[in-house]
């Protein structure tokens, strides 16, 4: 009884101890991914050190809210992908409602924080950030298949 209940606190040890290694794998995946982008943005935009000193808590935020409603959307990509067909037609109706207006959600976010960039930077920045934005997701998109590309 003994050697089954030690077993199974050195079970639990090694899982626990395997599963905060990938939450700091992650964590440290994340944090540099940050910090890249963060690098490149500040290179694209040339913010002036007034400007950055009032963009950044501004886009962090918006960041912070845009991955919530990201995850929102996800969350219920995920119960569509996988939803029954047993489903109510009641049910499903409201699946599709909550995932449209995920959607929604996310474009209500974005359009918040332009007005409030606008109130920051010059619109030709604003602009710029955008475009910025999404060369960093095709830098990063390249720099992932390379990678996967590699190890093949």
């Amino acid at each position: 009884m003994k050697r089954i209940i030690s077993l199974t606190i050195l079970l639990a040890l090694i899982t626990l101890t395997s599963v905060n290694a990938q939450n700091n794998r992650h964590q440290e995946r994340w944090e540099k991914y940050r910090a890249e982008k963060i690098a490149f943005l500040t290179s694209k935009l040339e913010l002036t050190p007034n400007e950055a000193q009032k963009f950044w808590p501004v886009y962090n935020q918006l960041d912070k809210e845009r991955w919530q409603a990201q995850k929102l959307r996800n969350d219920l990509e995920r119960q569509v992908r996988e939803a029954e067909t047993t489903l109510s037609e009641k049910e499903i109706t409201e699946l599709t409602r909550e995932y449209a207006g995920s959607l929604q959600q996310e474009a209500d976010v974005l359009v918040k924080y332009n007005e409030k960039f606008l109130k920051i930077l010059p619109p030709r920045k604003v602009l710029e950030l955008y475009k910025a934005e999404n060369e960093f997701r095709m830098y990063m998109i390249k720099k992932y298949r390379d990678r996967h590309k590699e190890g093949d």
